[in-house]
C-alpha cells in the first residue's frame, strides 16, 4: 500500500505535500487508512483534501477504487451509519449545525441568480476589508487580492465592446 503512485499523480498532495496531511499515512491512500485507523472524529477533513479527478485509482497497481472510498468516507464523516452496517468511529463527527446553516445559505444563494449578483456585487466593494481577515493564511502564503471587477461586470464589458 506505500507504493506511493497515487500520491504521484495526486493534484492535492502534488501542491501541498505530505506534512499538510498531519498523520503517518500522507497522500490518497492515507486519506482512507487514517480515518480507519484514527477513526472519523480526528480526520474527517482528510476525505476531502481531493478532488475525486480519479488518476489515484487508474494509477493504483492493485486497483484500489481510492475516488469511490474517499466519496464514500466524505458520506460517513457527514452522516450516521446506515442499518446494517457497523459505525466507524466517530461517524458523522463532521456535521455540525453551522455546517448545515453555512450550506443552506450557499443554496439560496446560488439558487436565485438576482441574490447572487447583488451579493457578488456587494462582496467586490467590501474587498478592502478581506486582507485583515485572511488570517493565518498570510503567514505564509501572499495575501489573496481579489478582482477589481465580478466575473459578470467582465462578461457585460465585453459583450457591450462587440
Amino acid at each position: 500500500i506505500r507504493c506511493g503512485a497515487c500520491m504521484n499523480h495526486c493534484p492535492v498532495y502534488t501542491r501541498i505535500g505530505g506534512h499538510a496531511y498531519g498523520t503517518t499515512y500522507p497522500g490518497p491512500i492515507g486519506e482512507i487508512i487514517s480515518p480507519h485507523m484514527m477513526g472519523l472524529a480526528a480526520t474527517h477533513v482528510l476525505p476531502t483534501a481531493s478532488t475525486l479527478c480519479g488518476a489515484c485509482g487508474e494509477v493504483c497497481p492493485v486497483r484500489i477504487p481510492i475516488p469511490e472510498l474517499l466519496v464514500r468516507l466524505r458520506g460517513e464523516a457527514q452522516h450516521e451509519a446506515r442499518p446494517g452496517h457497523p459505525p466507524m468511529v466517530g461517524q458523522g463527527a463532521a456535521r455540525s449545525r453551522l455546517v448545515d446553516a453555512i450550506w443552506s445559505g450557499w443554496m439560496a444563494l446560488y439558487t436565485r441568480p438576482k441574490l447572487y449578483r447583488a451579493f457578488g456585487w456587494l462582496a467586490t466593494r467590501l474587498r478592502v476589508l478581506t486582507p485583515p481577515m485572511q488570517g493565518g493564511w498570510t503567514v505564509s502564503r501572499t495575501p489573496m487580492k481579489p478582482a477589481a471587477k465580478t466575473l459578470h461586470e467582465l462578461m457585460a464589458a465585453r459583450k457591450r465592446g462587440r
